[in-house]
């Protein structure tokens, strides 16, 4: 019975992608990611954001910022400061965590808009390392201390992760959020 589920269950997910592909490659509104073969994936269909079910989550509570004379790297600090919580995640949902860093020197107001973005599927915030390089991004400037902030945002979705995903849609909710502050000198 298993057997015939699990192939069931194939051949329904392999017939969405084929003809899902077959629509983005032929369709004239489809953008230029799709013209390179890169597919649009349906949402889950067993996917059920009703049916909540309960997990244990290692989510990060510091910053790692190492500074140089014009180099700042910013990133989550997965080895140091983790900490666990509950989440209530849907059925057979994605999850996935989005980030978003704001740099600014201290005293003055964070920036609209930020300093670099990050998003992964899973839950492991592994969302890489943001540098800003004195040149191209003018900071850090000698003798200036700076705030650095990174909104951290978990959600889950019925949108499988891909190429240029973009998680958010009618079953998009998020699970749990956090800034993450730190001062650097």
């Amino acid at each position: 019975m298993k057997q015939k589920f699990m192939l069931g269950l194939a051949l329904v997910l392999s017939s969405g992608w084929f003809s899902h592909t077959a629509f983005a490659q032929n369709s004239m509104n489809s953008n230029h990611w799709h013209w390179l073969g890169f597919p649009i994936f349906a949402p889950i269909t067993n996917a059920n954001p009703l049916i909540r079910l309960p997990l244990l989550v290692q989510v990060p509570t510091q910053l790692k910022l190492e500074r140089t004379t014009d180099l700042l790297s910013v990133g989550v600090d997965n080895e140091n400061g983790l900490e666990a919580t509950n989440l209530m995640v849907g059925t057979n949902m994605v999850t996935g965590v989005q980030s978003e860093l704001y740099v600014h020197p201290v005293g003055e107001p964070r920036p609209v808009s930020g300093n670099g973005a990050g998003l992964a599927s899973g839950l492991h915030f592994n969302l890489g390392t943001h540098f800003l390089h004195i040149k191209p991004d003018g900071l850090p400037l000698p003798g200036v201390k700076y705030v650095v902030e990174m909104d951290l945002t978990v959600f889950e979705t019925d949108k499988p992760a891909g190429h240029r995903w973009s998680p958010q849609g009618k079953n998009y909710k998020v699970l749990w959020r956090r800034t993450l502050k730190q001062v650097v000198e």
